[in-house]
């Protein structure tokens, strides 16, 4: 019976003006009404998510900060910070090369050092505002996730010089050609989502899960109905066990069987 269903907000959900549709807002409200919790997965921080849902925000799980935080009705459920010592030598490091800015997410908030309007920019369409820190020495809070955007994008040689340097103490990946995220050790999305299913008791043969990038790959292994989104790269559909042409359909599905 399916208890939870899972959503990589980006590649599933949000349309390019970062907002969800209504339809499916109406779908997810009917599916509360039957008891089946949904869980959404995303690299952004929670202050820029939950306002998504509207009505709903109260009660999704929300997995934010690629896994570095996780967040259920305004209450934080697991956060995974990075050591304090790997941030300050990250922050050293990029300060000595030109062209490069930081960010860093706590459980809620994000913070920037630099004032790169590219990067700004690009974090306002997701629906963050950052604040502006002189460093993370300024930073009370536990720093769940360290973004490293370069104007200029990363080459294999820049993106394997900055993985060599911190892959040791912690989990470092390439999200898009500008930028690198920067995690705890073995802090990732599916981590996040197996710790979800242990607090819940929900098991695989419950969960649904819908994504479309490469870093959900690794979630499908927790779900026995794993959909692709029809428009994902070739590996991410051969490692789901179906493919959707939209969420929509899914769940209206999902509904009649209840």
């Amino acid at each position: 019976m399916i208890r939870l269903i899972v959503f990589d907000l980006e590649t599933t959900l949000v349309s390019e003006s970062n907002q969800i549709a209504q339809e499916t807002l109406g779908l997810l409200s009917e599916l509360k009404q039957k008891d089946i919790q949904f869980a959404v997965v995303t690299g952004r921080n929670y202050d820029s998510v939950y306002p998504l849902f509207e009505k709903l925000k109260d009660d999704v799980i929300y997995i934010c900060n690629d896994g570095g935080s996780i967040i259920y009705q305004d209450q934080v459920l697991s956060k995974t910070p990075i050591d304090r010592l790997v941030c300050l030598d990250i922050e050293k490091e990029i300060t000595q090369h030109p062209g490069y800015d930081l960010s860093y997410a706590t459980e809620r908030g994000l913070y920037i050092t630099g004032h790169e309007y590219d990067f700004i920019k690009t974090l306002k369409a997701i629906g963050a505002e950052p604040e502006f820190v002189k460093d993370s020495k300024e930073l009370h809070g536990d720093i769940t996730k360290i973004t490293i955007y370069a104007k200029n994008g990363f080459d294999e040689k820049s993106f394997e010089y900055f993985y060599s340097k911190w892959e040791k103490s912690a989990n470092v990946a390439i999200s898009n050609p500008n930028q690198i995220d920067i995690t705890a050790s073995y802090v990732h999305k599916a981590s996040a989502l197996a710790l979800i299913q242990q607090i819940f008791d929900i098991t695989a043969e419950d969960t649904v899960i819908f994504g479309g990038g490469y870093s959900d790959i690794e979630m499908f292994q927790y779900s026995y109905f794993s959909y692709a989104m029809q428009y994902a790269d070739a590996e991410v559909k051969r490692s789901a066990q179906y493919i959707a042409e939209n969420v929509d359909t899914i769940l209206e599905d999902i509904l009649r069987i209840r």
